[in-house]
């Protein structure tokens, strides 16, 4: 019994000798491919970066974009002093403007492999990024004029802080080496300026202008008692009102005056004289002004082209800056953007955003009224259609279905609530007309304090990422730096 008892542990001493080098060569190439696999790793988020990096640069010229990539993935590929071998290889390959792909082929040492002569495993790593304007943009920025931009944005007045801000988003797409991207710019405030240019256009119908003279009725003079009026008490103070939201202060009685008057003794008379004088003429013209169409429910859309809008007449010019349409010309949106005002002579206009908003739509739809924007398409890839909504404050205007036009809401609070979400319910809708075509929303909100008025901005804007509050000129300009950002972004798509 000792004998097999000595005979087994000699075999099994030997079976292990016969198994442990084995066992050895199996624990060291299992290391060899967890070693392979954190380097594989380590190279796939190296090439990723050096891929976005080349892709942000905006450089379209393929031996440049390889000196970059390769320049970024360089000082990435090392984890704890252990890398891939030198003698790697690097191919950049890109679509014109939309997509970059690299492609790095190397080789990883092995440290047991060489016993089953695999000295080195072969690795090969790619990644693809794609630029955020790849297939072009065709961005409308619809852009509030009314008087409240007057108002104070800090440093500067709000109107004056929008086209900083404006200009920022424009110079940071339209720049000398992107050809695809255009640009329009609707100014809204009470109603939109389509521009006097379009006055035959098909989509629009205005009346001729005209002259109206009116003949004075005859001078009647009569005698009347002299009097004298003495007012006693009252106590002079300061008011406010409110135009578009902007509180505007003047002198006032705020304890009114006793006030009486009486016929001067002794009695004397004057002369008191009505009517006469010579004839007036008053001049209507179109000015590119138009109200919404009150067909159904076509002022929220953009449907039925053939039902036109009506331009009106006035005496005096009630919108303000015309519209551009898209156009690749960064100096016209520039000069466009530079020239918009918030009142013209007396006239101060008030708020009617979902105006501002159709016409936007108008701008990118390839139908009528106007024809620059291309096609829509799945998507929204090429062009990538985007509408950057900008407004101060709450809606102020209502519709009216009779003619369509924009009318101040009732002076009864109750109404007025009624007839501003009317005018809200309008905004909603022609934002989810505009997202049922695609179209990327950003909207922007300064200084808007209700919590409704930021539900609305928020609401029609893309998603939460595409909606911005801001609060004065600094924090307008991060906005539309955001938004260009936004546009201009990188993302790894394989």
């Amino acid at each position: 019994m000792r004998r097999l008892l000595k005979d087994r542990r000699g075999n099994v001493a030997l079976i292990f000798a016969l198994v442990a080098p084995a066992i050895i060569l199996l624990v060291g190439f299992g290391i060899d491919l967890s070693r392979y696999q954190a380097l594989r790793s380590v190279t796939q988020d190296a090439v990723d970066a050096a891929v976005l990096a080349g892709a942000a640069s905006g450089i379209q010229e393929l031996d440049a974009l390889e000196t970059l990539v390769t320049q970024y993935l360089e000082p990435n590929l090392n984890q704890g002093g252990q890398r891939i071998n030198a003698g790697y290889t690097v191919a950049v390959t890109q679509e014109p403007g939309q997509r970059l792909q690299a492609v790095l082929t190397g080789e990883v040492d092995t440290l047991f492999g060489s016993v089953f002569n695999i000295p080195r495993l072969p690795l090969v790593v790619d990644a693809v990024a794609e630029r955020g304007a790849a297939d072009g943009v065709e961005l409308v920025m619809v852009l509030d004029n009314t008087w409240s931009m007057s108002a104070s944005a800090g440093s500067t007045t709000r109107i004056n802080a929008l086209k900083s801000s404006a200009r920022i988003l424009t110079n940071a797409l339209m720049t000398t080496d992107v050809d695809n991207v255009k640009f329009g710019v609707v100014p809204y405030a009470e109603y939109v300026n389509v521009g006097t240019s379009n006055r035959s256009a098909s989509w629009i119908s205005v009346p001729p202008d005209y002259s109206s003279t009116s003949t004075p009725s005859p001078r009647v003079c009569t005698q009347v008692p002299v009097t004298t009026t003495t007012c006693t008490g009252g106590v002079r103070g300061t008011c406010t009102r409110f135009k578009d939201g902007v509180p505007e202060s003047y002198a006032c009685w705020t304890t009114p005056q006793t006030c009486r008057t009486t016929p001067v003794t002794p009695a004397q008379t004057r002369e008191s004289c009505t009517g006469g004088g010579s004839p007036v003429t008053t001049r209507y013209s179109w000015y590119g002004c138009v109200y919404s169409r009150n067909t159904g429910t076509l002022r929220l859309n953009d449907t039925r082209p053939e039902t036109v809008y009506k331009g009106f007449l006035g005496t005096s010019q009630t919108c303000l800056n015309p519209i551009q349409t898209l156009t690749d010309q960064k100096a016209t949106v520039l000069t466009t953007i530079d020239n918009l005002v918030v009142n013209v002579g007396s006239y101060r206009p008030e708020t009617h955003i979902p105006s501002g908003l159709i016409w936007g739509v108008n701008v990118l739809s390839p139908t009528q009224p106007f024809i620059e924007g291309a096609a829509y398409s799945p998507g929204n890839r090429a062009p990538r259609k985007i509408l950057v909504l900008m407004t101060d404050g709450e809606n102020t205007l209502r519709f009216n279905p009779g003619d369509g036009r924009h009318l101040t809401l009732s002076t009864n609070a109750a109404t007025a609530a009624t007839q501003k979400r009317a005018t809200n319910d309008d905004v909603a809708s022609i934002c989810a007309y505009a997202k049922s075509k695609e179209i990327e929303i950003f909207t922007v909100g300064l200084a808007v304090d209700t919590e409704a008025a930021q539900t609305l901005l928020s609401d029609c804007a893309s998603d939460s990422d595409h909606y911005f509050d801001a609060t004065d000129a600094t924090s307008l300009e991060a906005a539309f730096t955001g938004i260009a950002a936004s546009i201009n972004a990188v993302r790894l798509v394989e």
